[in-house]
Formats: structure tokens, C-alpha cells, sequence
């Protein structure tokens, strides 16, 4: 590896072990080769060159690019000193599910370009890598992996969308009861969907539906108003985190600053110095 180059190579145990990469490089050059699963990747500085279906493309900052199993590709860097990206590696089996979720067919997922410049996309992509870098919720990393993948394959697939919710609708009160008397604990988005009986895609989008809010946001509200509760009866900011399940207590301030204005400390001390 040449100088000032790096690549940082990790897993995601929120995701299943997802694998996901982060690397700058100046001059290393990738001849031909594939990957069993797909590349989604981001540039975030400078120019990835690559070919890809008989085809020369260079992506940009904050373009993305999709790679899919067994395609022959290559990587060096386009104009300027070289290229910074991060790139997640979703299986081909878990593509093919979400594609029979969305379309009804168990085939791979085709995607139309290799490079995607659509800012929406983008943002949520570097959201997810952010949210993984910093060790969010499971929850939370899983709702955001879930919709990236579904808007992918809805926007930049092969096939059109023809999705039914019915059966969401039918258990989405049920989920929200879940969420509600699970406030304090550590849910994963699959299992909750697999005990509700439907896709994980639908449980987000019903559940958005009606109450605008994600699972996760909801489950968030829930730890707050629980949160506020223990406040007002002297417990500890410290202590209130770990009862309400926050990651620790900066996430619990953060979150209730969000939400009321004023840090937990502030919110108890009108309570105790009347």
C-alpha cells in the first residue's frame, strides 16, 4: 500500500456481520475482478475511475456506485490525487429476499446504472455509514439499512414497484404495543417483523404511515415520556438512561435536549428547587 493510502475493513454485528469498508488510495490500482455479493459504495473525496459492463465511469463525491455479484470491474483513481469512498457489501441472498418482498420475484436485483447521482440516496447512505461509525442503535442502523436497500431497488431497479400493505396494516397496532412495552429494551427490526408477519420494509413504511413516525423514533419517544416520569421523581440522569435503555447518557441527553429543550439535569431541577 502506497503512502497515505489506508483501508479499514469491519463488520456490522446490528447488520448481520455486514461488511463494509473505508479506504483512501493515491495510486493502487485494481485490475479485473468481481465479488460474490454486491458493492455499494460512496465516494467521498475525489474521483473513483472504474469499468464496469464494457463501460468507463468515474464517480464523484457523493455519487454512488453499484457493483453486482460476479461482474468483472476495476478501480484507480480519475483526476487529482486519488479517491476516499466507503462501501457496504450486502449478500446476493439478501438482495434476492427484499427483491421477492418487494416485486414478488426471487431473482438477483438488476440495476440499471453503475454510478447513481441522486442526492437523496446519497444522504441516506452516508447516514447509515455515519450512524454505523458512531455505534447507533440496532434499531435505528437497521430501519436506515432497510430503506436505503428498498429505495434502491425501487428507484434504480429493474422492475417496477406493486407493493401491498395489507397485511401491514392488519398487525401495525400490534407492533406499536410492542414497541411501547419494550420501551427499555434492545429490538431487532427483523425479528419484530418476523413476529408481526410481515416484510421489515413494510412494518416501516405502514408504521410511518400511521403515527409519522419510524419504529425506532417511536420507541425513542417512548424511552422520553418514561424518561420524564423518573425524572420528576428524583432519579438520577445516569440511572434514568440505563432504565429507559439509552446507549448511555449522551445519547439520553442528546435525545431529550432534541425534544425538550433543555438538558435532563435542567428539566429535574424544576421539580426539586420550588
Amino acid at each position: 500500500m502506497h503512502a497515505n493510502e489506508f483501508c479499514n475493513v469491519s463488520t456490522s454485528q446490528p447488520l448481520g456481520g455486514l461488511e463494509m469498508i473505508e479506504a483512501r488510495f493515491t495510486e493502487t490500482v485494481f485490475g479485473k475482478h468481481a465479488h460474490a455479493g454486491f458493492v455499494i459504495s460512496v465516494v467521498d473525496a475525489g474521483v473513483m475511475h472504474f469499468s464496469h459492463r464494457g463501460e468507463s465511469h468515474n464517480a464523484l463525491p457523493r455519487q454512488l456506485s453499484i457493483v453486482a455479484p460476479d461482474e468483472l470491474h476495476t478501480g484507480s483513481k480519475g483526476k487529482g490525487d486519488g479517491w476516499r469512498y466507503r462501501a457496504l457489501y450486502p449478500s446476493e441472498e439478501r438482495m434476492r429476499a427484499l427483491n421477492h418482498s418487494l416485486f414478488g420475484t426471487a431473482q438477483t436485483p438488476y440495476f440499471r446504472q453503475s454510478v447513481i447521482n441522486d442526492a437523496r440516496l446519497s444522504l441516506q447512505m452516508r447516514g447509515l455509514l455515519d450512524k454505523l461509525t458512531h455505534g447507533s442503535e440496532a434499531l435505528d442502523v437497521e430501519e436506515h439499512w432497510e430503506m436505503l436497500l428498498v429505495n434502491l431497488l425501487l428507484q434504480e431497479g429493474q422492475q417496477s414497484a406493486a407493493l401491498t400493505l395489507s397485511k401491514a396494516q392488519s398487525n401495525i397496532e400490534w407492533v406499536r404495543d410492542l414497541l411501547a412495552d419494550c420501551y427499555d429494551q434492545k429490538l431487532s427490526l427483523d425479528a419484530v417483523a418476523q413476529q408481526a408477519g410481515i416484510s421489515k420494509f413494510h412494518l416501516i413504511k405502514e408504521f410511518k404511515r400511521r403515527y409519522q413516525l419510524t419504529p425506532h423514533q417511536f420507541q425513542i419517544q417512548q424511552r422520553l415520556n418514561h424518561a420524564r416520569a423518573q425524572l420528576k421523581h428524583g432519579i438520577s440522569a445516569v440511572d434514568v438512561a440505563l432504565k429507559c435503555g439509552f446507549h448511555d447518557q449522551s445519547h439520553f441527553s442528546k435525545a431529550f435536549v432534541s425534544a425538550m429543550g433543555i438538558s435532563p439535569s435542567a428539566y429535574q431541577q424544576q421539580f426539586f428547587t420550588r
